[in-house]
């Protein structure tokens, strides 16, 4: 009789072993990723305009700070909701709150009040600043253009050596300006809109010029002008430009530029420190581009988006952005922008921070703790006007939002809703439907920690005149 050895009776076990080994691991997984996705059991509330609505599901993660960081909405005035963290603005307001009886302004459906900032008139950014101390953060925005800037664009030229040339000449805005004092067919003129850091006893300053009188704004012409070109400032009446009250030099490179230098949304480094300076920015519409200002491993142009996203010229547009900071001196960061869910890009690291000193000895190395709206450098043609809505700027990912669509990768006018309790389980919402109240069926969506949201929507049904008004869904 053949002898047993103690390897047979171990087969069948081995062979049970390996099987469970080769099974968990796909089980982990499965568990995982069924854990990190949101999932909706029911929603109880009215649906209505400044009404909670209690979420009740799993896979929602635990949210340290239920409330926003902060929340705004142009009806509520000037300074940000109580609805969030932060009930104060951390910076100077840039722009002014317009009603419906301002001629010329817009409002996004359902809303009565909108903020606007004339880009023409200051550099600054539209809004205020809002600081955060997290390595992340998201951003939910409405806003319109009500400019195009391919015609809207600063004209603009610094000039040097400036002196009088009649007594008492005053420099004043809607002065008459021309490179040469001659009724040459190729002189370039145009009218002064707005003066910049004027010293006449320095003899320096920096002039901007109306692009709908003269021939300033031929791109093509103010080629030809040059550092150190004779420039002439005359009265607003003196239409035939016979007697220059002031001349001057232009003062920089081709002496007339063309520049509409538009960020949509900016984030810094302590702005304002004497050593900081790191930043990046997002540019839309045919010059697209993501710059890191100090730290990019190279610009991040439009062309090379997976979409490029466009300008919100004269047209309201909901847009998102979720930033994840990363490790000194690699490029881990991640910066992802929705302009109506069409996402820019996906997969791309960024290099937000390096240990190493600018020239200036301006540091890189500080994490981005500073957010902008939308600024324009150098300046734009006078009203240009951006108007606001509502933002929402949270130090998490998680977030809640209603969509007429019915499916999270089809949903193209995300409302977002604002929280006021949160945990795995539940989930208690004050309702904001902005653009969507008019529409009778939505869907709710939860995105947890990572930003991951349940792909199919919870149904919420508006009740009709003869239903009761509490959904229970």
């Amino acid at each position: 009789m053949r002898r047993l050895t103690l390897r047979e009776p171990m087969r069948p076990f081995l062979f049970f072993l390996q099987r469970i080994l080769v099974i968990l691991p796909f089980c982990f997984l499965h568990c995982l990723v069924h854990a990190a996705t949101p999932e909706l059991h029911s929603v109880s509330g009215v649906l209505r305009d400044g009404q909670t609505q209690t979420i009740a599901g799993s896979g929602f993660s635990d949210k340290t700070n239920p409330k926003p960081l902060l929340y705004w909405h142009a009806d509520g005035g000037l300074l940000p909701s109580p609805l969030g963290r932060k009930t104060a603005w951390d910076g100077t307001f840039s722009g002014e709150l317009v009603e419906q009886n301002v001629a010329g302004a817009v409002f996004a459906p359902g809303s009565s009040k909108s903020f606007r900032h004339d880009h023409g008139r200051s550099e600054a950014a539209i809004l205020s600043k809002v600081k955060f101390q997290s390595d992340r953060l998201y951003v939910w925005r409405k806003r319109y253009d009500a400019f195009d800037r391919s015609k809207d664009y600063a004209i603009r030229t610094r000039f040097n050596n400036m002196v009088p040339l009649q007594n008492g000449a005053t420099l004043k805005l809607g002065m008459l300006m021309s490179t040469s004092t001659s009724p040459a067919a190729n002189r370039i003129w145009g009218q002064i809109v707005r003066l910049d850091g004027v010293n006449i006893a320095a003899g320096t300053g920096t002039a901007f010029y109306s692009n709908k009188v003269g021939n300033v704004n031929d791109a093509a012409l103010i080629k030809s002008t040059k550092t150190n070109d004779p420039l002439y400032f005359y009265d607003s009446a003196d239409t035939a430009m016979t007697t220059p009250l002031f001349q001057a030099g232009l003062n920089e490179g081709v002496g007339i530029f063309h520049t509409f230098n538009y960020k949509v949304m900016r984030l810094w480094g302590e702005y304002g420190n004497p050593n900081g300076g790191n930043n990046s920015y997002i540019g839309l519409g045919f010059d697209a581009a993501f710059v890191s200002e100090y730290t990019q491993l190279g610009t991040f142009l439009g062309r090379d988006w997976d979409h490029r996203i466009e300008a919100a010229q004269y047209r309201w547009v909901i847009e998102e952005m979720e930033y994840k900071d990363g490790t000194v001196d690699v490029a881990d960061g991640s910066f992802l922008f929705w302009q109506n869910r069409l996402q820019a890009w996906a997969n791309k690291g960024f290099r937000f921070k390096r240990s190493i000193l600018t020239s200036n000895l301006n540091r890189l190395d500080m994490p981005y703790s500073d957010l902008f709206q939308a600024q324009t450098s150098n300046g734009a043609q006078d009203g240009s006007y951006e108007y606001f809505d509502t933002l929402y700027v949270d130090d998490s990912l998680h977030r809640a939002v209603l969509c007429k669509e019915p499916t999270w990768s089809t949903c193209k006018d995300p409302e977002v809703q604002i929280p006021v309790q949160w945990s795995d389980t539940s989930i208690k919402l004050t309702l904001r439907l902005g653009g969507l109240r008019q529409t009778s069926t939505l869907y709710l969506y939860v995105l947890n920690k990572d930003g991951v949201a349940n792909e199919v929507g919870k149904r919420l049904s508006r009740p009709g005149p003869f239903s009761p008004l509490l959904l229970l869904l």
